[in-house]
């Protein structure tokens, strides 16, 4: 337990720093882009230490960010500091269960963020659930290769990158999961991820919607 804690805090404190590289090169623009989109009540799940903050545009009335991890969360609330924006709230809550109603927001965002959660599967069903009819899932994330020889390596360095990263996964084929929960890709982009290893470097981005005329599943 003691090290599962200081993993978590220098995971949290050294974030920021690694990835401020790749961010430079590739993941900001990236971010840019994708959350120009946002719109209305907005979830962000896994928010981390707050590197979406900056590019939320102003037609988001208001914006949740749910990060599980308390050290990460720590980060995140100094950050939010620097924005005094009374629109923000901050929360505790895991992706695979909010205890919000069903359909509660118009815009979730998910960024560097279904490689690690404990069930890909419950987590988009609940992003399905908590989504408003036309509302939107915004996501960025590293997937499995579609190069033959990096899949070998990633099934065989996953265990051990799993420990070293936050619990991080290298063979989701998260493109195939968010269809199976109902939502519709209707922007997919997919990219190299620059200044990273081979095995974590191939990432999807895009948009999926939820249809109109959505009602419940069975």
């Amino acid at each position: 337990m003691v090290m599962k804690q200081i993993h978590s805090y220098l995971l949290a404190k050294s974030y920021d720093y690694v990835m401020r590289n790749t961010e430079k090169r590739c993941l900001q623009g990236w971010r840019k882009e994708l959350l120009a989109q946002a719109s209305g009540d907005l979830l962000e799940i896994g928010a981390g230490t707050g590197v979406n903050l900056p590019h939320y545009p102003n037609r988001v009335s208001r914006i949740t960010l749910s990060e599980p991890d308390l050290q990460m969360r720590n980060q995140l609330q100094r950050k939010t500091g620097q924005f005094q924006n009374e629109r923000l709230d901050i929360t505790s809550w895991g992706a695979e269960s909010t205890g919000m109603p069903d359909a509660s927001f118009d815009t979730i965002v998910s960024t560097l963020v279904l490689c690690s959660v404990p069930s890909l599967e419950n987590s988009l069903n609940e992003i399905y659930r908590l989504l408003r009819p036309n509302g939107v899932l915004l996501f960025l994330e590293h997937v499995i290769s579609n190069h033959p020889p990096t899949r070998i390596w990633q099934h065989r360095l996953e265990p051990l990158w799993g420990l070293c990263a936050g619990n991080c996964r290298l063979t989701r084929d998260t493109a195939t999961a968010i269809l199976a929960t109902g939502l519709q890709i209707e922007q997919l982009t997919e990219a190299p991820m620059a200044g990273t290893p081979a095995f974590v470097r191939g990432t999807i981005r895009g948009i999926a919607r939820k249809s109109l005329d959505s009602g419940e599943r069975v």
